[in-house]
């Protein structure tokens, strides 16, 4: 069986990796669905070997047993019910109301800081839900959208942002969130756990590397792939009465109706004032009451659902169920644990590779690798290996949990950028660095500190240390962003005309960026000591040069290849 898992696990990273290269140029869905067969086919006659045939038979049924259906359901109840606000003219309403909220005390700038920030806001159990929702209500903002408020390189920071704070918004959410599946183990010693240990260092982390992301996307992004973005700006020459024309926004009745019932459904989904209910029922609900009032057809419900996203989960979960019916996910929690007997990597280097393992191989949904290894994390613990106490436990599981759910983001394979690369017309691959950068170098290293600093503290209400931690957590953090911030500065000042050049300076940022994550990560693990931090910073490099060899040295090369 061990033998079965490392030839199953060492085909589907082979094949993920030759994918994220595009070697293989297949959609990746059919690229998963043939690894799984391949895997399965293997898989069975390995079991015909060693446990005869009736052993062989069952396993179709321990991989089915793996695949997870709740986050595919709960994207096709929010696509339906955004679907439904799309058709009834609730974003035209929502635009009026945007518009009326730019001319109040908090301007458009506060209003778009808000409108990026809803996801974690709202905390679904998938940020495709509410991105699905709003990014066309984002890209109005520009000129091509209609209420020309926006200039097309805002509009590219604002959905870049937008999305990136979706696609992390799972993490934390209280209705199914991927962040439920470490608390449940952090249970075994934390009697509170389940009340959202790990949300509140998932939420403020994310909404720092929100604005981290915005930043990379600002000064680096669009420098290093200037012409890859085919959003047009705001003619020169436009005339008055064309211009008077474009910024008058009305919207129907049966639009702010639609509305109200859409927002109303995502407050019921979250804070469940009528008692637990499946988060599908309520989106579900909504759209037909939608229906009803409002006037809309299943036609043109149907038409708001987005197939790509929602075959590239379902085969992704396929491709993991294979992997767990196989032993593929243990063999990889064996090769982790070895890593750690490597003197120059020890514990703290092994653990700084470990948080970052999804962003190194992002797939479309957190979910399929974070539940195969959140038990791997566990048992790195005092429940068997003893590497770990259970506050330093704690600590890890915040730093990888957070990069975890960010990490679909990013993903060529389905990932929820994909989205947001769509609504800004950019090739794939535009937003990688950004959201890579951000997981790795801000989010993580800050969720590890806020659980060190913070969340030990808020849940010992009592501890005379709080104001004390607060002020170090609010140091930590300033130090974090600044230092990633002033080598942004560095690199955008750098970047030129040759593209082998400006990767390069790139790949370096990652490293050292990396580098320090790993330092900060094994400081809030260990505290000061100089062996564990040393290891740290050489496994965060080792992390940041997968991750920074992933990222596209020009996207205009692909789409020639293409």
């Amino acid at each position: 069986m061990e033998l079965l898992g490392y030839i199953t696990l060492a085909i589907f990273i082979v094949t993920m990796v030759l994918t994220l290269f595009r070697k293989i140029n297949l959609p990746v869905q059919t690229v998963l669905v043939l690894v799984s067969l391949v895997n399965l086919l293997i898989g069975f006659l390995f079991r015909i070997a060693s446990d005869g045939f009736t052993s062989a038979i069952l396993l179709p049924n321990e991989m089915i047993g793996g695949i997870i259906l709740h986050p595919i359901t709960a994207l096709l109840g929010g696509l339906f019910l955004a679907g439904a606000l799309e058709a009834t003219k609730g974003f035209d309403a929502l635009k009026v109301i945007i518009a009326k909220l730019q001319k109040s005390p908090i301007g458009l700038a506060g209003t778009l800081v808000i409108i990026i920030n809803l996801p974690v806001i709202a905390s679904l159990p998938c940020g495709r839900i509410i991105a699905a929702a709003l990014l066309p209500l984002l890209f109005s903002f520009g000129w091509e959208g209609g209420m020309g408020l926006l200039t097309k390189t805002q509009l590219v920071v604002l959905i870049g942002a937008f999305t990136r704070n979706a696609m992390g918004s799972c993490g934390p959410s209280p209705i199914g969130g991927v962040g439920q599946i470490g608390e449940g183990f952090l249970g075994a010693f934390f009697p509170t756990a389940s009340d959202g240990i790990l949300r509140s260092p998932q939420a403020f982390s994310l909404m720092i590397g929100t604005a981290i992301t915005a930043l990379f996307l600002k000064i680096i992004s669009q420098k290093l792939y200037p012409n890859d973005v085919t959003l047009r700006d705001k003619p020169t020459t436009i005339g008055f009465e064309e211009e008077k024309k474009i910024t008058k926004i009305k919207a129907p009745f049966r639009g702010y109706l639609s509305l109200i019932i859409f927002v109303a459904s995502l407050l019921i989904a979250i804070f469940q004032p009528f008692g637990k209910m499946p988060v599908q029922t309520v989106l579900v609900a909504g759209g037909i009451l939608i229906i009803l009032f409002c006037r809309a057809s299943i036609q043109d419900l149907m038409g708001g659902i987005i197939l790509l996203p929602v075959t590239a989960m379902a085969s992704g979960f396929l491709a993991a169920g294979v992997l767990a019916a196989t032993g593929g996910f243990d063999a990889l929690g064996v090769i982790l644990k070895s890593l750690s007997a490597i003197q120059i990597l020890g514990v703290a280097g092994m653990l700084a590779i470990f948080v970052q393992m999804q962003t190194i191989l992002p797939l479309s949904c957190s979910r399929i690798l974070t539940a195969a290894l959140v038990p791997v994390l566990y048992l790195f613990g005092p429940a068997k290996f003893n590497l770990i106490t259970w506050p330093q436990l704690a600590i890890v599981m915040a730093a990888y949990m957070i990069n975890a759910t960010t990490s679909c983001g990013p993903s060529p394979l389905g990932g929820g950028g994909t989205m947001g690369e769509g609504q800004m017309r950019a090739e794939t691959g535009f937003i990688k660095g950004a959201y890579t950068f951000a997981s790795m170098a801000i989010m993580a290293p800050i969720a590890a500190i806020y659980m060190k600093f913070m969340n030990f503290t808020v849940f010992s209400p009592e501890n005379p240390e709080f104001s004390q931690n607060l002020l170090v957590l609010a140091l930590f953090t300033l130090v974090i962003i600044g230092i990633s911030g002033g080598m942004m500065g560095i690199v955008s000042r750098s970047i030129g005309k040759d593209v082998a050049k400006n990767w390069n300076l790139q790949l370096i940022y990652f490293l050292i960026s990396g580098g320090i994550a790993g330092a900060v990560l094994a400081l809030a693990v260990y505290e000061i000591k100089i062996l564990q931090i040393a290891q740290g910073f050489i496994g965060g490099v080792i992390a940041a040069l997968l991750i920074g060899l992933m990222v596209p040295k020009t996207l205009a090369a692909v789409r020639r290849a293409a």
